[in-house]
């Protein structure tokens, strides 16, 4: 199959997914910048490093989608993002490009739940049909006040056939009317002291195996019985260049050979802090994306996990991210699950 772009006249998709291992049919992708996005910065010291990461990034994408059509998966991405010269005014008004859409769309049986209004995620409305969408944010906030915290997504919560495990770090208000409203659709609520991310804590690669960062007692009331696979944290202490560059960055972000680019950090922090995560509370290891029970795309290559998931009959594909530690963002953040074969199943009663 061949990646497509939304366009006003083709059929648009309607969302089925009901489990993150079953088989994936189609997947959103996210997407960069254009390589001419930073040609306004007049310093090479600035733009020659973002223009890298911005080529990198789009060569390692389109290696995400060959690997994902080469497994017969439709794939949906958006054009490269353009730079707008009005955003110069206003620093903090530079989009943030649409690479990471799992970060602000969660994909559940026949929905796709959005919670976030900017632009650049606008592409939704090309590719699926109108029916699938919910403005999740506008039903949580039409008659409740934000109260600064994180919003369900795709890379906050595990949709497990019928059950949803859900972090309580999601913000009260959100939290409190998915709760309700998804336990009216028939769901399971499981709510948990999870903090971060819930795709930089695990993945669930087929009923009854895990791969964590935490031990198999860490999942005894969650995932009862299941086999936990826990991956150690990486070693940054042993990265050259992480030591002495993380407390400048404030764990931010890093670039590898730009540590010592003072200009490229004052830039990062002036321009693009939006863009940026918390790289250091990152562990990509565990963020992968299954296109079956058989078949997992991983970010880099692990001996011991690799092993155990061999061992479970299950393929690791690595699709290298050079720059996921710039993004802060792995191989699932990068998609989105928009068809997946298969029923709604109960994996726990």
């Amino acid at each position: 199959m061949n990646s497509k772009h939304g366009k006003s006249g083709m059929e648009k998709i309607k969302i089925k997914t009901h489990s993150p291992f079953q088989k994936l049919d189609s997947v959103w992708l996210g997407q960069c910048v254009d390589t001419s996005f930073f040609d306004w910065v007049k310093d090479d010291r600035i733009k020659d490093p973002l223009k890298k990461i911005i080529d990198e990034t789009n060569e390692d994408l389109m290696n995400v989608k060959h690997v994902l059509t080469n497994n017969d998966v439709e794939v949906f991405q958006d054009s490269p993002l353009k730079f707008d010269r009005d955003l110069l005014a206003n620093p903090i008004a530079l989009p943030v490009p649409p690479l990471q859409p799992r970060d602000v769309h969660l994909t559940l049986d026949d929905k796709i739940y959005c919670t976030s209004t900017e632009k650049c995620w606008r592409f939704v409305h090309d590719i699926v049909d109108p029916s699938c969408i919910v403005n999740l944010f506008d039903l949580t906030y039409k008659d409740q006040r934000y109260e600064n915290g994180y919003m369900l997504s795709g890379a906050f919560c595990y949709r497990i056939g019928k059950r949803i495990i859900m972090p309580t770090l999601i913000d009260k208000p959100m939290r409190e009317f998915c709760r309700n409203f998804f336990t009216e659709k028939g769901y399971e609520i499981v709510e948990t002291n999870d903090e971060g991310h819930s795709d930089g804590i695990m993945s669930v690669l087929k009923p009854g195996v895990i791969v964590s960062l935490e031990n198999k007692e860490h999942y005894s009331e969650t995932f009862p019985g299941w086999e936990v696979f826990t991956v150690q944290e990486q070693g940054w202490s042993k990265v050259d260049g992480w030591v002495d560059f993380k407390n400048k960055s404030q764990g931010r972000w890093w670039v590898p050979g730009e540590e010592s680019n003072e200009y490229l950090r004052e830039f990062t922090s002036q321009w693009l802090d939006k863009w940026v995560g918390f790289v250091s509370e990152t562990v990509f290891d565990v963020n992968m994306l299954s296109i079956s029970e058989e078949l997992v795309l991983c970010n880099n290559h692990h001996d011991e996990l690799f092993k155990f998931l061999e061992s479970r009959n299950i393929t690791p594909i690595v699709c290298p991210l050079r720059h996921r530690y710039f993004w802060d963002g792995g191989i699932h953040c990068l998609t989105v699950d928009l068809k997946r074969q298969g029923e709604l199943e109960d994996y726990f009663n």
